[in-house]
């Protein structure tokens, strides 16, 4: 029941990041270039969880190494939302 549940919530997390993307589409200039680099760390995200619920049961990936990998792919989103809040303050500059 418990994986059943962090299923259905890592699909509307995946979802929530394609929405984000039909909201953030037909930005230009330095906000485009932000939203789109905040919204690609929000998608590897939402992804990064679905892949640690699927990876040991569907995928028989061993807890530690499903854990590591989704730390890293966790770390790869932050940095992702990191260079769109960077970018977006050169509009400070």
């Amino acid at each position: 029941m418990q994986l059943d549940m962090n299923l259905i919530l890592d699909f509307v997390l995946v979802a929530a990041s394609i929405w984000m993307v039909v909201e953030a589409r037909g930005l230009g200039g330095i906000v485009g270039t932000s939203m789109n680099r905040i919204v690609a760390g929000a998608i590897v995200l939402g992804f990064a969880h679905l892949i640690a619920t699927l990876g040991t049961g569907v995928l028989k990936i061993d807890g530690p190494t499903n854990n590591l990998i989704h730390r890293v792919i966790v770390l790869i989103g932050f940095v992702l939302l990191v260079a769109g809040f960077r970018k977006m303050a050169e509009i400070k500059r």
